[in-house]
């Protein structure tokens, strides 16, 4: 049998940690203490066994305490042998979600495509306490049932109804609760708070969204050649274009459902930036569609679904899904690509003078335009993390106004966050220079060069009153490298060459 489990892969215990517990093993002063004692002495296959067997008891009857205490008891030596696993009904349904969770606290705020896993076991039990659970039961039944008489084939149809059922009772519960304020606050004290109470309206969508999105992701992690819950180290061609038709089959079934298709992508890759690839592909496309052919409109929806994902995505400095600096880079590769795109249709249009296409034209022109402003907040603000900042606040708590933090070095990841917001700056003014939107770029370069020009002038003052002060002459050779970066426009050039100089200054 080859049953996956619907948790994530558990993480490997350290290799110093496994041998303190092989060399010291804990006293037994209790029955479990004495069975973990037990079972480490067991050799692979036995371990093997009793896993298996505890397993599919668990999975075919109503849960008994004891068997999660066993296996809580063999854990340890599981996540190191990683054996084929028995889900439970729960753990079944889970795996709808697989995807989007993440281990760890709660962030503060929530962004689409993140669930915390922690919030699965508190979700189940306000199910299982509603009145919606005959529905559950009697599926949890039926899958038990099954499992007893090894019936493997029908488990995920079981399984997939489950989710269905699942779905409709987590949307219902959601709709009584907007409807009653008692409701809404008794719901979230039973999740664990408001923020809880969010990631369920998640689950909900996702569970409603899984027969078309997860049979999407698999096929594309299926073609990259990854088994179970791996992620794609190599987006390949042949995943490109499993990616490429998927994406074409949903486009235009809702928002919803491009928007996690995406989130899911972003997460499979273990280089989120590779998802551009579908931009080349389907503009390549472009080319070979004729007639008023829906499709041609793809590459202009395809940059507007991934603007409103890595928009989504920055929201949280990119959350558990990538870092910052991969996210910059990403949106940097993204606008090159739109710029191209864009490029790419002025030119047909140019040698075979068309309504529908000049309609396309003027409608991935809009697409665009619409993103650039975040792009840019997003590059002018990242531009400056190498000139931290601190917030003044007074007795209350009630921030004032911010002031330079001369006891923050700089980390090179925050230095690196701050090189891939140039190469972000750069690849919007090429774009908004190619289609004659010079003057909209004014204003905001007149506004990172007064961000860098305040903090410049403060950090090379400082200097003068204490000489060779460590933070502030890192500051200044961060805020140099950033110079470096940036296209020439009016000042830069002007305070790259001060920060030369105040540098070669104090060096000695």
């Amino acid at each position: 049998m080859n049953v996956r489990a619907a948790g994530a892969p558990v993480e490997r215990p350290e290799a110093g940690k496994m041998k303190e517990t092989a060399v010291a093993p804990p006293e037994p002063t209790s029955a479990v203490s004495k069975l973990q004692a037990h079972f480490e002495q067991l050799d692979e296959n036995s371990l093997l066994r009793v896993a298996r067997a505890v397993e599919l008891a668990r999975a075919a009857e109503r849960r008994d305490p004891t068997d999660e205490q066993i296996l809580e008891t063999l854990r340890p030596r599981l996540r190191n042998l990683r054996p084929a696993r028995v889900p439970t009904f729960q753990r079944s349904i889970c795996m709808a979600l697989e995807i989007f969770l993440y281990d760890g606290d709660l962030h503060e705020e929530k962004r689409k495509g993140a669930l915390a896993r922690q919030v699965l076991n508190p979700w189940w039990r306000v199910l299982l306490a509603s009145p919606h659970r005959a529905a559950l039961a009697a599926l949890e039944g039926e899958y038990g049932k099954a499992v007893r008489e090894q019936r493997w084939s029908d488990l995920p149809a079981i399984a997939d109804r489950g989710v269905i059922a699942a779905a409709d009772a987590t949307n219902a519960l959601l709709a009584e609760a907007q409807k009653s304020y008692g409701r809404r606050g008794e719901l979230s004290s039973m999740l664990g708070g408001d923020r809880a109470l969010e990631d369920m309206r998640e689950i909900g969508v996702l569970l409603g969204l899984h027969s078309q999105l997860t049979p999407a992701l698999e096929r594309v992690r299926r073609m990259a050649g990854v088994e179970g819950a791996g992620r794609i180290a190599d987006f390949t061609p042949a995943s490109v274009v499993a990616a490429r038709t998927a994406y074409m089959n949903i486009h235009d079934r809702g928002a919803d459902l491009v928007e996690y298709f995406f989130f899911g992508l972003m997460t499979l890759l273990m280089q989120p930036f590779q998802a551009l690839r579908l931009v080349r592909m389907l503009s390549q496309d472009l080319s070979h569609v004729s007639g008023n052919h829906p499709a041609r409109l793809i590459p202009a929806r395809l940059f507007s679904d991934l603007t409103r994902t890595l928009s989504e995505i920055g929201k949280s400095s990119a959350g558990p899904v990538m870092a910052r600096r991969v996210w910059l880079l990403t949106c940097a590769r993204l606008v090159s690509d739109a710029q191209m795109m864009i490029k790419g249709l002025a030119e047909e249009v140019q040698v075979e003078p068309n309504p529908e296409w000049q309609k396309l034209l003027t409608e991935a022109r809009g697409r665009v335009m619409q993103a650039v402003d975040t792009f840019l907040a997003a590059a002018i603000q990242d531009c400056a993390v190498v000139l931290p900042v601190k917030p003044l606040q007074e007795k209350k708590g009630v921030e004032v106004r911010l002031e330079p933090d001369m006891a923050h070095i700089p980390t090179e990841e925050e230095v690196g966050i701050a090189q891939a917001a140039t190469v972000l700056f750069t690849a919007v003014k090429k774009l908004m220079e190619q289609e004659g939107q010079d003057r909209l770029m004014r204003s905001k370069e007149a506004d990172l060069e007064q961000r860098l020009e305040i903090g410049i002038n403060f950090r090379v003052e400082y200097l003068r009153a204490r000489p060779k002060h460590m933070v502030a002459l890192a500051h200044l050779r961060g805020v140099q490298k950033v110079l470096k970066g940036l296209p020439s426009f009016n000042i830069i050039r002007d305070l790259e060459y001060r920060v030369e100089r105040t540098l070669d200054r104090y060096k000695n």
